[in-house]
C-alpha cells in the first residue's frame, strides 16, 4: 500500500522546490503554503449548485503589479477587489462560478501577519490554458510566483510557469510525469507504426524530396499525432465521466464494435498541415531569393503566400475540430477504437477477451527500469481490466484509460508483460528556467 499523503505533504515538497528555485519574489513560508493547499483541498470537496468546484489560484504579489499594465494586447492583467476578500473555502466556492480556469485566475497573497486574501482577478488566462492543451503554439506571458489548480475532488496541481512542481491526487503525491510519448516502449510503438514512404510524401507535397526531407516529414507527422492523442485524452478528462482509447491494427478480434465508423479527419488534417507548412517554406525560399537579388515580389507570389497562410490556419482549425469530434465519441459507454494513424474505426466498443495477465507492472518512468511496482489486475476496475486483457493477448496494441477522477494511464504489453504508466505527460509542459538543473547521479566505480 502506498503512503497516505495530505496537503501538508504537498506544502512541504513545494516549499523545498521553491527554496531551491531562482524566483526573485519573496518566497512564502511552509506555513502559508499549508494554509493555501489545505483551503484549496477542502474547497475541492465542496459543490456549488450541484457542480464540482474548478478554480485556479495564483500566488501573486499584487503590490508590485500595476493594474492594467499590458505588454501585448492579449497579455494578462491584474484587477483588484475593493476591499480584498478573505481566503476561505466559502469565498472560493462562491467565486469559482465567476472564475472559470480557462478564462481567469484568482490572485492571492498574504500580509505582514501571514493572513491570506483574495486580492483580485487575473484575466486572459485562456492563452495559458490553450498553450498547455496544445491549442496555441506561442508561449504567453505568465503571472505570479506559482499557481494551483483544482482539477477534481481532492486533486490539486501546482505549476511554476509551464512546469508542474507536484500534484496531490487525493491521497498520493505525484512528482513525476513520465514522458511516454518521447521515450520508451510507447514512443517506439508510435514511431514504428506511423511511417509514410517516400512516394507518399512526394505525391502529397508535389515536390521531389530527399531521404532527409522524408525523415523530417515523418517526424512532423509523429509530433502532430502525439499532440492529437494528448489532446483527445485531455478532452476526455475534462468530460469527468472517464473513457478509454484503444489503438490497434486488428479491429475485429476480441472486440464488439457497437458503432462502426470510418473517420479519418485527424489524419487528413495532419497531412493538410504538413503540406501547408512545406508550401510556406518553399515560398519563403523564393521570397528570400528575391530579396537577395533586390527584386520586387510578383503579385502572384504575394497572393500565393497569403493563400498558404490561410491554408495553415484552416488546417489547424480542421485538426481542432476533428479532435473535439473524436473526443466526444467517448461519451458513449465503451472505448474509442483507432488505428495508429488515428483513423477512428468505431466507438461504444466492448473488449470481449477476459483472460487477465498474472500481474501488472506499474512504471514511474517512461522506460521500464527500477521504479516498477508489481500489482494484481484485480486492484483495478473493469475498464482497466478489459484493457489489460486485450493488450496481454494483442501485444501490438496500445491502450489509454481515463478514470472519472481524471487520472490518465497508458497500457502496453512489453516482452510478454503488461505494463502501465500513471500520470503520463499529456500537457505541453516546459521546464522553467527558474528551476536549477538536478545534479547528475554519480558514476559507478570502475571494477
Amino acid at each position: 500500500m502506498s503512503e497516505f499523503k495530505t496537503p501538508n505533504d504537498l506544502a512541504a515538497f513545494v516549499f523545498s522546490e521553491l527554496n531551491r528555485s531562482k524566483i526573485q519574489d519573496a518566497k512564502p513560508s511552509e506555513e502559508i503554503l499549508r494554509e493555501i493547499f489545505n483551503t484549496l483541498y477542502y474547497t475541492s470537496l465542496q459543490t456549488e449548485e450541484g457542480q464540482f468546484i474548478k478554480v485556479t489560484v495564483t500566488l501573486l504579489d499584487h503590490n508590485s503589479t500595476a493594474k492594467g499594465k499590458v505588454l501585448a494586447y492579449d497579455d494578462w492583467a491584474f484587477y483588484p477587489f475593493k476591499p480584498a476578500i478573505e481566503f476561505t473555502v466559502k469565498n472560493l466556492v462562491k467565486l469559482s462560478k465567476a472564475a472559470d480556469p480557462w478564462s481567469s485566475s484568482l490572485a492571492v497573497y498574504y500580509n505582514d501577519q501571514g493572513e491570506l486574501f483574495i486580492n483580485g482577478m487575473i484575466d486572459q488566462t485562456i492563452h495559458y490554458q490553450s498553450f498547455l492543451n496544445y491549442e496555441r503554439e506561442e508561449k504567453p506571458a505568465h503571472p505570479g510566483i506559482f499557481q494551483t489548480m483544482i482539477n477534481g475532488i481532492g486533486i490539486l496541481n501546482v505549476m511554476l510557469d509551464y512546469q508542474p512542481i507536484a500534484s496531490l491526487n487525493q491521497n498520493s503525491l505525484v512528482k513525476h510525469y513520465p514522458n511516454v510519448f518521447g521515450i520508451g516502449p510507447i514512443s517506439e510503438y508510435l514511431k514504428r507504426n506511423i511511417q509514410y514512404n517516400h512516394s507518399f510524401f512526394e505525391e502529397l507535397i508535389e515536390e521531389k524530396l530527399s531521404e532527409s526531407d522524408v525523415d523530417i516529414c515523418n517526424r512532423l507527422v509523429l509530433d502532430y499525432t502525439i499532440q492529437s492523442i494528448s489532446r483527445i485524452l485531455l478532452k476526455i478528462k475534462n468530460y469527468h465521466h472517464g473513457g478509454a482509447v484503444l489503438i490497434t491494427k486488428d479491429f475485429k478480434k476480441d472486440l464488439n464494435v457497437k458503432y462502426q465508423l470510418g473517420y479519418d479527419r485527424i489524419e487528413q488534417a495532419i497531412m493538410h498541415i504538413l503540406k501547408a507548412i512545406t508550401d510556406e517554406e518553399f515560398l519563403d525560399d523564393e521570397v528570400r531569393n528575391l530579396r537577395r537579388a533586390g527584386s520586387d515580389m510578383p503579385i502572384k507570389l504575394h497572393r500565393d503566400y497569403l493563400a498558404t497562410e490561410d491554408e495553415i490556419d484552416e488546417s489547424y482549425n480542421e485538426l481542432i475540430g476533428a479532435i473535439r469530434f473524436t473526443s466526444s465519441l467517448s461519451c458513449v459507454d465503451g472505448l474509442v477504437l483507432m488505428s495508429p494513424n488515428l483513423k477512428v474505426k468505431g466507438f461504444g466498443t466492448v473488449i470481449t477477451e477476459k483472460e487477465q495477465p498474472p500481474y501488472i507492472r506499474v512504471n514511474k518512468n517512461a522506460t521500464p527500469g527500477t521504479r516498477i511496482t508489481k500489482i494484481s489486475p484485480s486492484h483495478f476496475g473493469t475498464r482497466h481490466q478489459s484493457m489489460f486483457a486485450y493488450c496481454y493477448k494483442h501485444p501490438d496494441s496500445l491502450g489509454f484509460v481515463v478514470s472519472q477522477d481524471g487520472e490518465i494511464r497508458a497500457i502496453k504489453c512489453v516482452e510478454g508483460e503488461v505494463m502501465m504508466w500513471e500520470n503520463i505527460k499529456v500537457y505541453q509542459f516546459i521546464k522553467s528556467n527558474k528551476m536549477p538543473k538536478l545534479p547528475l547521479p554519480p558514476k559507478p566505480p570502475r571494477k
